[in-house]
């Protein structure tokens, strides 16, 4: 039996998971006596039906986007960096120290909220990898304990020093800008080109360079990485710097992109990454694709929010998907047709 080859079991498993977890969801709609093809219809309408509708799904899939390319970078390592919302937070809070505290002219002061915000990112990043490899510290367990803290951090400062005068809610003052990210439509800015450029270059690299194969190599076997004079410390620390770094650009997006300022973030973009990058098979380009379709399902979900859907239905309709998409695609990388297997025991 001739095998299935990958590039073509996936897509077909994707949309077939999605639409198992599509009939699922109607099961719970028939069950609460809600309107099944009214609410359909309005997430169609909500999340792609026009451009001012896709563009908002857009919105939420840009911080998505990086996370996602930060828990992949990692991940394919086998370094478990579960503190993507602490660097993502610990970015927006770089980029607020430069943009809140500077005065410099246009094009320095850009470069200097996204320098600041993305070295914010990766040096969080690094405390947990830190840990791991000179004290054996579990990553994710320390990387998680960072998310907390970075959140309170931010908020420490958005209550207090930072906070607009006179203002009535946690945020800071708004951003100059000069320190604002190039907008790209009425939503949009210009993360929107950048996160495609940055899956593209990460997926050559881990391809086609020196550095990508010793990940590669370290992802699969330690023991065998060492025996090709491989260092698991030097690769270990890079690809979580790589990774923190990728987070700090969602932040940065969110602070100097979507809200303009300040605030404490904690949207989940960070475990919405783990969560898109699994769904990718780690895969930089596969992250990008799975980012929007998560970004549809928020923004779907916001609009029959709208239409005065109960909220709880509105979440299990999201988890129904995921839940479907991600074992079809689990089974689908993992399918080996029954004669290959035989063939396979005899030998």
């Amino acid at each position: 039996m001739m095998a299935i080859p990958i590039w073509l079991r996936m897509p077909g498993a994707f949309v077939l998971s999605v639409l198992l977890g599509l009939a699922a969801s109607s099961l719970v709609l028939v069950a609460v006596h809600a309107p099944v093809l009214e609410t359909f219809r309005a997430i169609y309408d909500g999340a792609v039906g026009s451009w001012s509708a896709l563009e908002s799904s857009l919105v939420f899939a840009e911080p998505i986007a990086f996370t996602g390319l930060a828990a992949a970078i990692a991940f394919r390592a086998r370094v478990w960096n579960i503190g993507g919302e602490g660097q993502m937070v610990m970015g927006a809070f770089g980029a607020g120290l430069v943009a809140l505290n500077t005065s410099l002219p246009p094009p320095l002061m850009l470069l200097a909220v996204a320098g600041c915000g993305i070295a914010c990112g990766a040096i969080w990043a690094f405390i947990p990898a830190a840990l791991k490899v000179w004290l054996g510290v579990n990553e994710v367990l320390s990387s998680l304990m960072l998310n907390y803290v970075a959140i309170l951090w931010v908020q420490s400062l958005v209550y207090g020093p930072w906070r607009e005068p006179g203002g009535g809610w946690p945020y800071s003052a708004f951003f100059p800008d000069e320190a604002r990210l190039p907008s790209i439509g009425s939503e949009l800015d210009i993360c929107i080109i950048a996160a495609p450029l940055v899956a593209l270059a990460l997926s050559v690299l881990l391809r086609f360079s020196r550095w990508g194969f010793e990940i590669t190599v370290v992802g699969h076997s330690h023991e065998a990485a060492r025996y090709a004079a491989i260092s698991v410390t030097r690769v270990t620390i890079a690809v979580m710097l790589l990774s923190g770094a990728l987070a700090g650009i969602a932040g940065i997006q969110q602070v100097s992109g979507t809200a303009g300022r300040l605030y404490v973030l904690t949207p989940g973009y960070g475990y919405l990454g783990i969560l898109v990058s699994w769904l990718a098979g780690h895969d930089p380009v596969l992250v990008l694709v799975m980012s929007v379709f998560y970004g549809i399902l928020i923004q779907g979900g916001s609009a029959l929010q709208i239409a005065q859907i109960d909220p709880s239905l509105v979440r299990i309709m999201q988890a129904a998907i995921i839940l479907f998409a991600l074992a079809g695609l689990t089974l689908a990388r993992g399918f080996r047709p029954r004669a290959r297997l035989a063939k396979v025991d005899r030998a």
